[in-house]
């Protein structure tokens, strides 16, 4: 390993005319970079100066991206960076010519499960590969999404080309994965555009503290001063609102604090800055014009207003970060960082023990214990609300995003109705696509599994029946009654722009808004209930009460979901070109057949579609748009059971 080529960009390297002319050097002389930045940013940078070096040097250049969308967003951008100058493969084009693909040069680009496919079907071949540059594009969601066949492919690649060029983008830094591509990279160079990822990079290790009351929050904070003394090291508290300023101003010694109110203290700020160890900066609230570059132990005295000021006020520690990664870096003080949270501010709980966990902090009991309880009451707030099912725990049993913003347990709202099947074969009409798993549908028959004989349900005149209805009522002007807070939380009618109507339950409502006639441009989230069970936006102007009888009347559209089949390469979602290929197999309003195999509200769970001469799973497999999880099914199983704890009306006769 050349421990002197380890550089971070913001304290080793000179300043150059701009962040593109920096990355482009590095890359045209060959160097490896590992670029990190926030989850919003594209992390695009390299594709010009890549695409630059392809087109003079056409060398092999191998393009390893976590998703299918994102291959199609990179391919786009190359191919107009390249204007055709240079080819790009594809591993569909290339599987059945692999006596002539390992002589070409040029851009390779694919996903973990392509890569592995290709491997596998080309391993005799494989004496002959050399990859100049790898990029893992995204390492993040490549380890995310890859698991295990990931891992295995980093060893096959290390056996090609031991030392390459690597470009690798993530907007996490995860030490171990990283000092372990960085051990076969070339010169390489660790660029963190990202305060708290660059902290975390120099060994920051963040201490949480809970309380319920200001008197114990003060009293945290003094056990740390005393421990963690400002005498021996910078130290920055931030308020994150002005009666903690206040407080803290009457708590703490007059003559060992340094306010900071605004650009008026910035002669004393540099004067402060200057000093080796000394007095305790106090700053007011987020200011970002504050230019501190120097802090040793930053406290946060409650969390700014959002998570995104949170990360950013890291920025302090910049030039106390140190480079960790060279083998004889100078010893540097450990970077402290102490969180002070009360019962409000304990919101941002869920976004602290994510961040912690993927990045092997240690999480105190204490902390998960309170997080739980932070979710518990969450998701009791999601039901009142009704909130719909986390879509991720219907594709795949669990939810592993504690940030996750949809709900995650079931209650009575849940539980079966006498309409839907709980056993046996459907007959259905296919209402619409959602992803290649998932549809919504009309049921129109249903048998028992012991006999022969459909038998025909009523959803499909119903459907026409309704309709008429709805139009007869909603031609009276009188009619036409906006819905009340109170209101949203029964059956409405949405008014189409066809002069049709549709009754929808609305899933979600802003939880500060306060609906009435006059807030007719307040928009809340709705789900069909008769015309599809797709989920969208509306405004409140558009929706109307609906009589008490029309909202007894049970949905006449539910969803059909294969349990146990998951995106081919471990995504979390498919891709809209993915749901494209599938209407080559499925019809809009097509007739199909299915085995129930279990049931959750007005959702059915099949083992398989039943197409012509062929098995609709089989053909997910062949197109490798989906595969099957035994584990993701035994998950799916247990989470259904759950609604046992409900009253369910009498099945349906299997």
């Amino acid at each position: 390993m050349n421990d002197h080529t380890y550089r971070l960009v913001h304290t080793q390297l000179p300043t150059l005319s701009s962040s593109e002319d920096l990355l482009a050097n590095q890359l045209f002389a060959g160097a490896s970079v590992v670029l990190i930045d926030a989850a919003k940013a594209k992390l695009d940078d390299y594709v010009k100066p890549l695409g630059q070096m392809l087109e003079k040097s056409r060398e092999s250049v191998l393009l390893l991206v976590a998703t299918r969308q994102r291959l199609l967003e990179l391919r786009g951008q190359f191919e107009e960076e390249l204007g055709g100058r240079q080819e790009i493969y594809e591993v569909e084009h290339l599987l059945g010519e692999t006596q002539l693909l390992f002589r070409r040069n040029g851009m390779w680009i694919m996903t973990t499960a392509q890569l592995a496919e290709l491997l596998e079907q080309s391993q005799p071949l494989l004496k002959d590969v050399h990859f100049q540059t790898v990029v893992f594009d995204g390492l993040h969601k490549l380890q995310a999404y890859g698991g295990s066949c990931f891992q295995a492919l980093k060893l096959e690649l290390w056996k090609l080309c031991s030392t390459p060029q690597l470009v690798v983008t993530s907007s996490l830094w995860l030490a171990a994965e990283m000092r372990e591509l960085l051990q076969h990279a070339k010169q390489p160079l660790v660029w963190i555009r990202e305060p708290l990822e660059a902290a975390v990079y120099g060994g920051l290790q963040l201490r949480v503290e809970l309380s319920e009351t200001r008197t114990e929050q003060l009293q945290q904070l003094m056990e740390y001063l005393k421990s963690e003394s400002p005498e021996k090291q910078r130290t920055l508290i931030y308020c994150s609102c002005e009666s903690d300023f206040q407080v803290l101003q009457q708590q703490l010694p007059k003559d060992s604090y340094l306010l900071h109110r605004g650009r008026q203290d910035m002669n004393r700020l540099e004067h402060w800055q200057q000093q080796l160890t000394g007095k305790i900066l106090l700053l007011r609230a987020y200011s970002p014009e504050l230019l501190v570059e120097n802090v040793q132990s930053l406290i946060h005295f409650n969390m700014p207003a959002t998570w995104s000021q949170f990360r950013r006020s890291f920025a302090v520690l910049k030039n106390q970060i140190p480079n960790v990664l060279l083998a004889n870096a100078e010893q540097q003080q450990q970077l402290h960082s102490l969180i002070l949270l009360n019962t409000e501010s304990q919101r941002m709980l869920p976004q602290l023990l994510e961040f912690m966990q993927q990045h092997g902090q240690p999480v105190a009991k204490e902390l998960s214990t309170a997080h739980a309880q932070l979710q518990a009451t969450r998701e009791a707030t999601l039901v009142s609300r009704q909130c719909v099912i986390c879509p991720m725990l219907l594709l795949d049993g669990r939810c592993l995003k504690p940030t996750c913003l949809y709900r995650h347990v079931l209650s009575a709202r849940d539980k079966n109705c006498g309409t839907v099947p709980r056993a046996g074969f459907i007959r259905f009409q296919l209402l619409k696509i959602c992803t290649p798993t998932h549809f919504a549908a009309r049921l129109l028959a249903h048998r028992s599994s012991i006999e022969s004989s459909w038998l025909t349900l009523p959803a499909q005149q119903q459907y026409k029946d309704l309709q008429e209805k709805l139009s007869t009522h909603y031609d009276k002007p009188e009619h036409c009654v906006v819905p009340t807070l109170e209101e949203l939380q029964q059956i409405c009618v949405r008014r189409m722009g066809n002069d049709s109507y549709e009754r929808v339950c609305v899933t979600f409502v802003p939880a500060a808004a306060a609906p009435s006639p006059a807030r007719g441009d307040l928009t809340v989230r709705i789900r069909y209930l008769d015309l599809s069970t797709v989920i969208c936006h509306a405004k409140l102007s558009e929706l109307l009460v609906c009589p008490l009888a029309w909202q007894q009347i049970e949905p006449m559209a539910l969803d059909v979901r294969l349990i146990g089949w998951l995106p081919y390469n471990g995504e979390e979602i498919w891709q809209s070109c993915d749901t494209a290929a599938i209407t080559e197999l499925l019809q809009h309003e097509g007739i199909y057949e299915a085995r129930v195999y279990t049931t959750l509200a007005h959702t059915i769970f099949v083992d398989e579609l039943q197409l012509e001469a062929v098995s609709y799973g089989e053909q997910l497999h062949r197109l490798k748009l989906s595969k099957f999880d035994v584990e993701a099914k035994k998950r799916l199983e247990e989470f259904v059971k759950t609604i046992g704890n409900f009253l369910t009306p009498p099945a349906i006769k299997a």
